[in-house]
């Protein structure tokens, strides 16, 4: 059998095809075997399951097999699928908290005629034992075993970029597409609707196309956390939502029919995961591809090569957490975007209406696996929920319910006069708690609980933001007159990058941002030091002091100067640069300060 590289023998065309379209036979004849290794009155236990997860692993284990698998994502609709195939779901665990089931997995079965008892097997499926006429299960035999299942929602990843989605294989000979599971006219099942309504409550993203399951994980393996994103393979089927209805939910919601999967196996996705051929760059790859990086973001940022150094070192924080303190969070507001000459249709999904902001957040979105858009129209404030919220029982999803490292792009361009009713404060205090502390509050009943989150905010305004960032930075003077032309149509449009600079500059992105990374402490005497000598100078000429905040952004920007560099470890020279950039921001707004009170 192969290895993940496909450097062994390969599985058939047949074999494969035989896995995808009917995995449950598959797995009959691997308990049959099993049972025989084992003698008649085996003892059903975990060892089967392992045993399945080696076989479809085995099977799957090239890359180009994988590819073959159907993917369960928000381009395949659940009557598109037909029920018992075998499907991929790259998906976050939405909610984990569906409880467990019993299956009965294992039945002895008695001929009402003759008197005969054999064993009947099932699993992966929440069907009921087929049986043959004159067949019927005895519920009271020893013999009998259940399986125990962790269920769990989990929905399409909030945000996913089309480059960062599983890869497909397109090249089957025409006998094998006639044999796959998925066709495009497949008839839609009558409960559709219904589980629709149901999943829109489940993605954070109202009214943007995705896919929501269940997906029912067997012993021993057991449901990831709440925002874990994950790779499933298992089996599809159509099922029952067992989970008991919420406050003010009628019973025949929560008894509809839902798309289940029912996982063979699953893994962790890591972001680094998903940029291909990632390894660890050389000193002069890392220079070469800071240069790229921000001649790229200069050319979209309209020529500002200060502003394409400040969101570069945006797109490289990450927040950890160090002693119970969550450092390395970098949120950045750009100022001097155009406000739409007219007001816009209301945002019934979450995309940026306006061509500027739209430009920006295109050009993040072939950098980043995960970019999610939040324009800031009041109807939208004012009527979805940005907080996940389990008062019922349930865990409706909330806007900021997202996997860890996902970039938002704040769109203030389009906020009009009106009234932000309550609810839409209450989300915009979210935002800030995101943006300031990297929680975000699950309502439970009877309490609130704060989850902690890795969540990059961008926000993207005319003005200064109503919301508190750790950095502000005014565009330079042409670069607003170009996203003026943008926003009226009048702009060229941007130069794409090749695709093998697209991927080198991905590539970059993930390596930087995951250096270990550590001041040395003759660099941080060096820095207090510093720190000293500027209040002494600032006191004896009466000048503003530097506060502690001042010093804690200026070294949160030399630890992300350094490791755009490639460097582990503070330096000097890198502190000086970040020093020279802050003061070069500085003089930037202070400027654009000046200009907009002479011009009023």
């Amino acid at each position: 059998m192969a290895d993940k590289h496909g450097s062994a023998t390969t599985a058939t065309l047949e074999t494969l095809l035989e896995h995808i379209n009917s995995p449950l036979a598959v797995i009959s004849r691997l308990f049959e075997k099993y049972k025989a290794d084992g003698g008649e009155d085996i003892s059903y236990d975990d060892g089967f399951s392992n045993t399945v997860k080696t076989q479809f692993e085995g099977v799957f284990s090239s890359q180009d097999a994988i590819e073959r698998i159907p993917v369960y994502d928000r381009h395949a609709q659940a009557g598109n699928i037909k029920s018992g195939t075998l499907v991929r779901f790259r998906c976050m665990v939405q909610d984990p908290s569906y409880g467990e089931e019993l299956h009965l997995s294992v039945a002895h079965v008695v001929n009402s005629q003759t008197g005969e008892v054999k064993q009947k097997f099932s699993q992966f499926t929440d069907a009921d034992h087929v049986l043959d006429e004159g067949w019927e299960v005895n519920y009271n035999a020893p013999g009998n075993v259940f399986t125990e299942k962790e269920v769990a929602c989990c929905v399409s990843v909030p945000g996913q970029t089309e480059w960062a989605g599983p890869e497909t294989t397109d090249g089957l000979l025409e006998d094998s597409l006639k044999s796959m599971s998925i066709s495009g006219d497949a008839p839609r099942d009558s409960h559709d609707e219904k589980w629709s309504e149901l999943s829109l409550r489940k993605y954070p993203l109202r009214g943007e196309k995705h896919a929501a399951a269940l997906v029912k994980f067997y012993s021993p393996s057991t449901a990831p956390k709440v925002l874990s994103v994950i790779d499933v393979v298992g089996v599809y089927e159509l099922g029952l939502n067992m989970k008991g209805p919420g406050e003010g939910e009628e019973d025949a919601d929560a008894q509809s029919v839902w798309p289940c999967i029912h996982s063979i196996y699953h893994s962790s996705v890591e972001r680094d995961q998903l940029v291909p051929g990632l390894s660890i760059p050389t000193a002069s790859d890392y220079t070469d591809r800071r240069r790229m990086c921000v001649a790229h973001l200069c050319s979209v940022l309209g020529g500002d090569e200060l502003a394409a150094q400040y969101l570069l070192l945006h797109l490289l924080s990450k927040t950890v957490s160090v002693q119970d303190a969550k450092v390395g969070n970098f949120s950045l507001n750009l100022i001097g975007f155009p406000t739409p000459e007219k007001e816009l249709s209301h945002a019934k999904t979450f995309s940026l209406n306006n061509a500027a902001t739209k430009w920006v957040s295109d050009a993040l979105a072939q950098l980043v696996p995960w970019n999610v858009e939040i324009p800031f129209d009041l109807e939208l404030l004012n009527t979805t929920p940005f907080v996940p919220d389990a008062a019922s029982g349930d865990l409706k999803a909330g806007v900021l319910q997202l996997a860890a490292d996902t970039q938002i792009v704040c769109d203030e361009t389009c906020l009009r006069e009106g009234t932000l009713g309550e609810k839409g404060v209450r989300n915009l205090q979210a935002l800030q708690t995101v943006i300031l502390e990297q929680t975000v509050a699950y309502a439970y009943p009877y309490q609130s609980i704060d989850m902690g989150c890795s969540l990059r905010v961008l926000v993207l305004s005319t003005g200064k933001s109503i919301l508190q960032n750790d950095c502000d930075l005014h565009l330079s003077a042409p670069a607003v007159r170009i996203f003026a032309d943008i926003q009226k149509g009048d702009a060229a449009a941007l130069n794409p990058l090749d695709p093998m600079h697209t991927e080198q500059l991905r590539q970059y992105l993930e390596c930087a941002r995951n250096l270990e990374f550590n001041i040395p402490e003759k660099v941080s005497d060096f820095i207090s030091s510093e720190y000293a000598e500027l209040r002494r100078k600032a006191h004896e000429g009466g000048s503003k002091l530097m506060s502690q905040t001042e010093l804690a952004l200026a070294v949160t920007v030399a630890r992300l100067v350094s490791i755009s560099k490639g460097e582990e470890r503070l330096s000097i020279d890198s502190w000086k640069e970040a020093c020279s950039l802050e003061e070069r921001r500085a003089e930037r707004n202070q400027a654009n300060k000046v200009a907009t009170k002479s011009s009023r």
